[in-house]
C-alpha cells in the first residue's frame, strides 16, 4: 500500500514537576499556556492530541483551559497516566513505581479506570486513545484499555530499551502503525483489538538496523563511560532522535522526516510535553529565549510539512484511516518485540 503521508502533534499533557515524581500536590501551571499555541495549529490546520494525565484534569482551573480547548479547536483529548500521582496510590518505601507495564492487570486497571471517568466527567465524552508515562507500555496496560474501550495505544518509542528503568524494550519494535491484541501489545496482527502508533524516532545517517546494533554495541561497551556516543552523535554518526522539538533541531526534525518517508513511513508524530512551555520546568527550555525557539522549531517543522504536502490528523483519525486500509507501510502480521 501507499498513501499520503499524515502528521501527528501529539502533547503529554501534564504537570509542571519534571523527574520529581510527587505523589500529590503537582504544580500545573503549564497549562494555561498551551492556548498561545492555537494560532500556530490554526495557521497550519493542525490537528493535536492532548494526552492529559491526573494532575490538570484534577485541576479546575486546568480542566478548564482544556475543556476550552477541546470545545473551541479542532483537536483531540487522550489520555496520559503517571502512575506515581494516579489514584488509586499504594504506600511504598523509596521512589514510587514510574513504568505502568511494572504494575498488575489489576493495579492499572484502577487507576485507568479513575483516568476514564474523570475524562468523561472533565470533557464528556469516553476517551480513544492512551500514551503511558515515561513510554512504560506492555501487556497489563494494554488489557485494562481493552476492558475500558480505548480503540488506540501511542506509547511505543521504536529503538529504545527502557529495561534499566524498569520498562520495556523497544529496541526492535516496529516503527509503523499496527493493529495488536491486548495480550501480545507489541506483536502485529491483522485485525487486533487496538491501533499501536508508533513515536517517530530514527538515525540521521546510516541503515536503521546496522546502525541501531553498533549504537546499542556502543553503548553496552566500556567506551560508554568515555562519552564516546555522544561524541560520534554530536558529528552525526550513529545519531538517534526523536521528531520533537525538545531534543532534535529544526533542521535536524525535517532531515529526520525525510529519512522516515524515504524508508516508507506515511505517519509522522511530533511529540512533546505541555511542561516544555514552562521555562525551567523541564531540561528542555530554562529560559524565555529557549521557549521563543523551541516554539521556532515548531513552527519551521509544520512550515516543512505544508511543503511536502503532508496533512494533519489526531491519533484516531490515523488509527481509523489504518483501519480502513488507507495508510501505507503498516503492519500487519510481523513480530515486533520480542
Amino acid at each position: 500500500m501507499s498513501g499520503p503521508v499524515r502528521v501527528l502533534v501529539t502533547i503529554d499533557t501534564e504537570e509542571d514537576d519534571w523527574g520529581t515524581y510527587r505523589t500529590q500536590g503537582n504544580s500545573v501551571a503549564n497549562i494555561a499556556l498551551l492556548p498561545e499555541l492555537v494560532p500556530l495549529w490554526e495557521r497550519f490546520g493542525v490537528r493535536p492530541t492532548y494526552f492529559v494525565n491526573y494532575p490538570p484534569m484534577v485541576s479546575p482551573e486546568a480542566s478548564d483551559v482544556l475543556r476550552s480547548l477541546a470545545r473551541d479547536t479542532r483537536c483531540e483529548m487522550g489520555v496520559h497516566c503517571h502512575p506515581w500521582n494516579t489514584p488509586p496510590l499504594r504506600e511504598v518505601v523509596g521512589r514510587p513505581p514510574t513504568m505502568m507495564n511494572g504494575l498488575s492487570d489489576e493495579e492499572n486497571f484502577a487507576k485507568l479506570s479513575v483516568l476514564t471517568s474523570l475524562f468523561e466527567e472533565r470533557f464528556g465524552s469516553r476517551p480513544r486513545s492512551f500514551r503511558a508515562g515515561r513510554w512504560g507500555f506492555g501487556a497489563t496496560v494494554a488489557r485494562p484499555l481493552h476492558r475500558l474501550g480505548y480503540q488506540v495505544d501511542s506509547s511505543v518509542s521504536p529503538l529504545l530499551d527502557w529495561s534499566r528503568s524498569g520498562g520495556p524494550d523497544y529496541s526492535q519494535a516496529a516503527d509503523a502503525p499496527y493493529c495488536f491484541d491486548p495480550d501480545e501489545p507489541f506483536v502485529p496482527v491483522k485485525g487486533g483489538a487496538l491501533v499501536e502508533l508508533p513515536a517517530s524516532i530514527g538515525f540521521l545517517w546510516g541503515p536503521r538496523g546496522s546502525s541501531a546494533t553498533l549504537r546499542a554495541a556502543l553503548e553496552g561497551s566500556f567506551l560508554a563511560r568515555y562519552r564516546v556516543v555522544g561524541l560520534l552523535d554530536s558529528i552525526g554518526l550513529f545519531a538517534r532522535r526523536w521528531l520533537s522539538p525538545e531534543t532534535t533541531r529544526d533542521g535536524e526534525m525535517a532531515r529526520l522526516a525525510r529519512r522516515l518517508v524515504g524508508s516508507g513511513a506515511t505517519v509522522l508524530d511530533l511529540t512533546f510535553h505541555s511542561s516544555a512551555l514552562l521555562p525551567g520546568a523541564t531540561p528542555f527550555v530554562r529560559s524565555e529565549a529557549d521557549r521563543e525557539k523551541f516554539v521556532e522549531r515548531i513552527e519551521t517543522f509544520l512550515q516543512f510539512c505544508v511543503r511536502k504536502g503532508f496533512s494533519f490528523s489526531t491519533a484516531s483519525e490515523v488509527a481509523g484511516a489504518f483501519r480502513r486500509g488507507r495508510l501505507g507501510h503498516c503492519l500487519e502480521s510481523e513480530s515486533a518485540v520480542s
